[in-house]
């Protein structure tokens, strides 16, 4: 029986030192408990419950990390974080900017070399037309066999095709 009251005076303890500690911290994972108390109290803890320590301990590891280069960095270091992000966006400025001068310039390519195409179909049918105009036996086999190769040509651009 005055194994009991030995316990319960200790809880008793154990909660008095608590509310006081609490009372004097306004932040609760403040580091201002006594690091003997709070062995004190996981030792007692593990001989009633050790599932709770365990628990207990597993709650303490996970907390927030913080990296530890943040107690490091000074006014500097920010100031040069962000000229480096300035250059940064400058250079994809640039990029972007190159890219999109680009695809112009290869858009007009592609309108000159089409409209040399044109022009050497448009040739070569007036060429046919000049000098088989009195020959309809060579003249419409010819013209017929332009054509497949013209609408070939066409079809191997994709002329005809449509996107979804």
């Amino acid at each position: 029986m005055s194994e009991n009251a030995d316990k319960t005076s200790e809880n008793t303890d154990m909660s008095a030192q608590a509310d006081s500690t609490s009372e004097s911290s306004t932040d609760p994972g403040a580091p201002d408990a006594n690091p003997e108390q709070l062995q004190g109290a996981i030792e007692k803890l593990s001989q009633h419950k050790p599932e709770a320590v365990s628990e207990f301990m597993a709650m303490m590891g996970t907390g927030p990390v913080t990296n530890p280069l943040h107690r490091k960095m000074e006014g500097g270091h920010i100031t040069q974080l962000l000229d480096l992000a300035a250059d940064h966006d400058e250079r994809e400025y640039e990029l972007q900017k190159q890219a999109q001068d680009n695809a112009s310039s290869d858009r007009a390519a592609d309108r000159r070399y089409y409209f040399l195409a044109f022009l050497v179909i448009a040739v070569l049918f007036g060429l046919l037309l000049f000098l088989f105009q009195d020959q309809p036996d060579v003249l419409i086999p010819a013209l017929t066999g332009l054509g497949g190769l013209v609408s070939g040509f066409l079809g191997g651009w994709g002329v005809g095709h449509r996107s979804a």
